[in-house]
């Protein structure tokens, strides 16, 4: 194992063939659509640049400048060009594989803004808004406290709470209570992408300002898809 690794810092040329390996898991990844794939693409692409940069300092030592100042570049080009892929291009399978819960009562969200029938069978209704997995939700609701509507999203077959740490700043409609009012807000669910549509249920909740306790109102199941960010 340590001949291993010698040869490996030693030979200007294996940790840049090695890229070949994140790159080949990636494409397998993407061809699959899992996750998981992707991830080790990215942690053996991650650890072969620790590599890179300890083969680097080799060739300096071995006054190997060329090959140490070719190595460098490289790197960094790879590095860059990776880095931007998950800034601005992330995949995201998690609604690939999922189906769509036979069975039940499931909507497929508005595709304009709900009339005044919509309201009398339901106290919330949801719509697409600018971009697929960007959502306006509506509701009719009269509470008799002060507070905020905010909404609370669970993929229907795995119960995994979605957007958690997001969602409910981002829903959040203020309430004067007792005044009869349509509320509207606005929610992103960022599991998955465009196109990988999955069961959701949208739940409905009022934090009242009286004592700062939560209450769920309502809840329904939708058919829903991830923001590509």
């Amino acid at each position: 194992m340590k001949k291993k690794i010698k040869n490996y810092v030693i030979d200007w040329k294996k940790p840049l063939l090695l890229n070949l390996l994140p790159l080949g898991i990636g494409i397998i990844g993407s061809i699959l659509e899992r996750d998981f794939l992707v991830d080790i693409a990215l942690v053996v692409f991650y650890l072969n640049i620790l590599g890179t940069i300890a083969s680097i300092v080799v060739q300096v030592i071995n006054r190997k400048f060329f090959y140490a100042v070719f190595q460098l570049a490289l790197t960094c080009f790879l590095f860059y060009y990776v880095s931007l892929i998950f800034i601005y291009a992330e995949p995201d399978y998690y609604g690939a594989h999922k189906e769509i819960p036979q069975g039940i009562e499931i909507s497929e969200p508005l595709t304009t803004h709900p009339s005044q029938n919509d309201y009398k069978n339901y106290d919330l209704m949801i719509s697409n808004s600018v971009q697929p997995g960007i959502y306006n939700y509506y509701t009719d609701f009269v509470p008799n406290e002060r507070g905020f509507f905010f909404i609370k999203a669970y993929e229907i077959t795995s119960n995994d709470q979605l957007s958690e740490s997001r969602i409910k700043q981002k829903s959040k409609v203020e309430a004067s209570g007792s005044v009869p009012a349509i509320s509207q807000g606005e929610f992103t669910i960022y599991e998955g992408s465009w196109g990988d549509k999955y069961g959701s249920r949208i739940e409905l909740w009022y934090h009242s300002e009286k004592g700062n306790k939560e209450f769920k109102i309502t809840e329904r199941n939708f058919i829903v898809e991830g923001w590509m960010r």
